[in-house]
């Protein structure tokens, strides 16, 4: 018995790697504000670098995002290598951008200057910090979350359209 489109779609819906991620947000989150609370509350020498400070833990959030992002786009493409995830995160600037970040936090080659000044970030200005302003500008990582559950979205609507 084959299933209809309507039932695929339904299934698809169901996510337990979204649990997972939301599980390391929720941990950074709470790194976030106890810094924020702790670290920069003592500071009044203004000597604590706040952005390289939370570039550091930006840093773990998108590596996790990029992962989870990779395995989501697996689930619904058959992707076996590098160049063929282009296409399907190239339509979506905020996906490209986490793509990006993440290549440059593991010092992968295509993350460069001329990558970077598409979304007016400078290399030697702390572009995680940076990018993640650009995802959400009140760098709410809740709010990163949320635009991940519209991508996977469309990508079941690319996937299985009704």
């Amino acid at each position: 018995m084959d299933l209809s489109i309507e039932e695929i779609r339904r299934h698809a819906i169901f996510d337990p790697t979204f649990g997972r991620l939301e599980i390391i947000i929720e941990g950074l989150n709470k790194a976030i504000v106890y810094f924020r609370g702790s670290e920069l509350a003592i500071d009044w020498w203004g000597s604590l670098d706040e952005k390289k400070e939370y570039e550091s833990m930006y840093k773990l959030a998108i590596l996790a995002i990029e992962d989870y992002l990779r395995l989501t786009i697996k689930d619904f493409f058959d992707i076996h290598e590098e160049k063929d995830y282009i296409p399907v995160y190239k339509s979506e600037p905020h996906i490209d951008l986490i793509f990006l970040l993440a290549d440059y936090i593991k010092s992968n080659s295509k993350a460069s200057e001329e990558s970077f000044s598409k979304f007016d970030l400078n290399i030697d200005d702390y572009p995680i910090y940076h990018g993640i302003v650009i995802l959400n500008k009140d760098q709410d990582l809740n709010e990163i979350l949320k635009k991940l559950k519209e991508y996977r979205a469309k990508l079941i609507d690319l996937k299985y359209p009704e």
